[in-house]
């Protein structure tokens, strides 16, 4: 299987989005492997995050700006609106966190500047928890 750049991903992403189901339902199609997506947690985990991982989470909106946004806000003791609109321009694809008490980076694809910016997040948790609810099909052996 080709490996995918995030760069690739983003120049057809209305494609991608129009086969999102195929996408999940077809472990050929799911695990497509994605150059330097991954989530590095402490040393509870280091897993590939593939392309069928990467549009749930984007397209669920849980890995996005918007995310990261309200995130933070809930952490400084704002509250966001909920029916608030909002636009999101960066796209997270790898996370790390390389012990208990480092700071959480993260390699995000910007729609607006189109390249890989990194940024720092408030929390690594919840973009844990998030990845690990993901639902999968089945790998062929």
């Amino acid at each position: 299987m080709p490996i995918l750049h995030i760069q690739d991903i983003f120049s057809q992403f209305q494609y991608y989005q129009s086969l999102y189901l195929d996408i999940l339902h077809n472990p050929e199609l799911y695990y497509q492997p994605v150059l330097d997506a991954h989530i590095h947690f402490s040393i509870v985990s280091e897993e590939k995050i593939y392309l069928g991982d990467l549009l749930q989470l984007w397209l669920g909106d849980k890995w996005t700006e918007h995310q990261v946004k309200v995130l933070s806000d809930v952490n400084q003791g704002l509250w966001t609106q909920l029916n608030e609109c909002w636009h999101n321009s960066l796209f997270l694809f790898a996370i790390e966190r390389k012990g208990l008490f480092a700071k959480t980076s993260a390699l995000a694809w910007s729609t607006e500047e189109q390249q890989v910016k990194e940024i720092t997040l408030e929390q690594a948790l919840p973009y844990y928890c998030h990845y690990l609810s993901l639902e999968r099909p089945k790998r062929f052996s």
